[in-house]
């Protein structure tokens, strides 16, 4: 935390439950930072009390359509990024680069964004497609009868 607030300025830390400790929370309160770092229980009876109360209270509260807090959007964001650096480094080449300088890394990283784009598109579009044609399915094998012009009743 100290490096990087020393290169760049921001407000929260977002971690995850393995800097579950008031030392370090503390440490980003003095640096004037926000942390939002997942509780772990650590077989605390404690805790796991406090987390049975979040959940109650996070579950009342979607009841009433009304949001807790925004830590959780906050580090939900982060699971996003996170699934998408996987997706960098698995599927996509970007584990181990073998170029240097800064312009071609940066040509291969958004080569594989692009690349995360256009297989986010794929499968969105194929999941609609699929959607589609289990509708069309499901309404041809329906047993609908109707009236033609003729007056002769025609399934449908």
């Amino acid at each position: 935390m100290q490096e990087t607030s020393k290169r760049i300025n921001y407000l929260y830390d977002l971690q995850d439950a393995g800097y579950d400790a008031d030392i370090i929370r503390e440490y980003s309160y003095k640096l004037g930072h926000r942390p939002i770092i997942d509780i772990n229980p650590k077989n605390s009876k404690e805790l796991k009390a406090k987390i049975e109360l979040q959940k109650h209270e996070k579950e009342t509260f979607a009841y009433l359509n009304q949001h807790l807090n925004c830590d959780e959007q906050h580090y939900n964001q982060r699971s996003m990024v996170e699934r998408v650096n996987k997706l960098l480094k698995d599927d996509f080449g970007c584990n181990t680069i073998y170029y240097q300088g800064a312009t071609k890394v940066a040509s291969v990283l958004a080569f594989g964004i692009l690349s995360i784009c256009i297989d986010q598109s794929l499968k969105l579009v194929t999941w609609q497609e699929t959607k589609q044609a289990l509708k069309k399915k499901k309404f041809k094998s329906s047993n609908h009868k109707a009236r033609s012009e003729n007056g002769k009743f025609i399934e449908i």
